[in-house]
């Protein structure tokens, strides 16, 4: 049982809150779920990395938004983690003030709520704020997931084992788990693409790979030509997914 702190006052029953996860980027890919809880909600919060940046979460459920209450809650594009928990709990007491006033709010994530989502830091500080029965997240499909189904590559078969990390730093870290697991999920790729296809060439899995970037929007893009994507920058907003064998 988790114990959580005198934070939580309110003068009358408190809303609920829901992080939501969206998905890869396509609407149809919302599930129904999301939909329904998204249309019954008081307040949207939707996280930004820059004032100027256009949401990408908020053009997946604009059909469902008309009307609505949507706050946008920009974050530090930085690793310093005392800067990052400062913004963190700073939205945290923006979406706690809404809930215990009683409004139903909800808070818009890509892909799964749990996996690999600024979500997750959010939902720290409100566990230690909120009662246990006001905090409910709504699954989401991971990209990784989402980009398996659009090339037909099986993830897991049988008793294969899964590994889904970010990409390390040492590409000396990531050789033994390509060499232990069956199938290898890589999120967080970035400026390390050219380095992990090398790494794959040597161990020869380079062709056993499919790359996948901006899944579920326009300009998504698949390749099982990783040789192709050397000098390509095309790291960002990408997975790359590597079985032992085909």
């Amino acid at each position: 049982m988790r114990v959580h702190s005198c934070k939580f006052v309110a003068k009358h029953s408190p809303g609920n809150f829901y992080g939501i996860g969206l998905g890869p980027g396509d609407p149809e890919l919302l599930t129904l779920k999301a939909i329904h809880t998204i249309q019954k909600v008081d307040y949207i919060f939707v996280p930004k990395s820059s004032l100027k940046e256009d949401s990408l979460a908020l053009e997946i459920v604009k059909d469902y938004v008309k009307d609505k209450k949507v706050i946008e809650q920009v974050y530090p594009m930085t690793k310093d983690t005392a800067i990052l928990n400062t913004a963190w709990f700073k939205a945290a007491e923006e979406v706690y003030a809404q809930v215990v006033a009683g409004h139903e709010v909800a808070y818009l994530t890509l892909g799964d709520p749990l996996t690999f989502s600024t979500y997750i830091y959010l939902l720290r500080h409100l566990t230690s704020m909120l009662p246990d029965q006001c905090i409910h997240t709504i699954p989401g499909i991971t990209s990784y997931n989402a980009a398996a189904c659009l090339a037909n590559y099986p993830l897991l078969a049988g008793d294969e084992k899964l590994a889904v990390i970010p990409v390390p730093t040492d590409m000396n870290t990531l050789r033994p788990i390509l060499e232990t697991f069956n199938t290898v999920v890589m999120m967080k790729v970035a400026k390390k693409l050219d380095e992990v296809i090398q790494l794959l060439e040597e161990l020869k899995l380079a062709k056993n790979a499919l790359f996948a970037s901006y899944i579920g929007q326009k300009n998504a893009f698949l390749t099982c030509d990783l040789i192709s994507l050397k000098s390509s920058g095309r790291g960002y907003m990408s997975v790359l997914i590597v079985k032992q064998r085909k």
